[in-house]
């Protein structure tokens, strides 16, 4: 292919259908200017050769976007749903961790309610709470009524017991049923134990006696020990 160079020292060099477009100058043969214009590419080059250098530029960077991901917003999802998992799994973590804290705390406040409400049922009646504790908290359960916790008795099968008029039994209820079984009653105090030491017949009452280890009991008659009413075992 014939490159058709501006000058030329002589024609032997072009092909002779090519000879009517150089024309002679003081030295060798000098391509048509008109035609050598129109042949000139040295602005296309250099444009070229920018625009080259401008997609190796780009190459590199997408060589970059591609360690991450194909594209750049393909690269970003990804790293937007890791980010995304992981603080996921954190609140999932935090969630769990809640989640026990809260049902320890409500097995605690369970536990305090049932215990101090049927210390305080079983010392009303004068009877021995370290003897019918067991039997008072397996008949308790704590249900929620108008979002408060509320104590219920329930029966061997389950559902919640109530009185003859329908009305929902109390701890109370339990304790004076318990007080007049014959399995029971044992574990009350005869006299009643009215609190002033004497019955109205003048018959010396004796004293409750509480075990020192039970904490509940002991706070809920912290009065009547300070006064010597009810005594602490060991």
């Amino acid at each position: 292919m014939f490159d058709f160079p501006e000058t030329v020292a002589d024609l032997t060099a072009v092909p002779d259908i090519y000879h009517g477009l150089y024309q002679p100058v003081e030295v060798g043969f000098a391509l048509d200017p008109a035609l050598a214009e129109k042949l000139d590419v040295s602005g296309l080059v250099s444009a070229l050769e920018k625009e080259r250098g401008a997609n190796r530029t780009l190459e590199k960077e997408l060589d970059g976007w591609r360690q991450l991901g194909p594209t750049p917003e393909e690269a970003w999802q990804q790293k937007s749903d890791a980010l995304n998992a992981e603080l996921s799994e954190l609140f999932e973590a935090v969630l769990t961790e809640k989640d026990a804290e809260i049902t320890r705390l409500k097995a605690s406040n369970t536990e305090f309610l049932i215990t101090s409400r049927a210390t305080e049922a079983l010392l009303a009646a004068g009877a021995l709470p370290e003897l019918l504790m067991p039997h008072i908290r397996a008949a308790i359960m704590v249900v929620e009524e108008a979002g408060e916790p509320a104590l219920r008795v329930a029966g061997p099968d389950g559902t919640l017991r109530e009185k003859s008029d329908g009305v929902p039994m109390t701890v109370a209820d339990l304790v004076s049923e318990m007080r007049a079984s014959a399995v029971f009653a044992r574990a009350f105090d005869p006299t009643g134990n009215r609190g002033s030491g004497m019955d109205p017949a003048g018959v010396p009452v004796r004293l409750s006696a509480i075990n020192g280890h039970n904490q509940w009991a002991v706070n809920a008659r912290i009065e009547d020990i300070a006064t010597g009413k009810v005594a602490v075992s060991l």
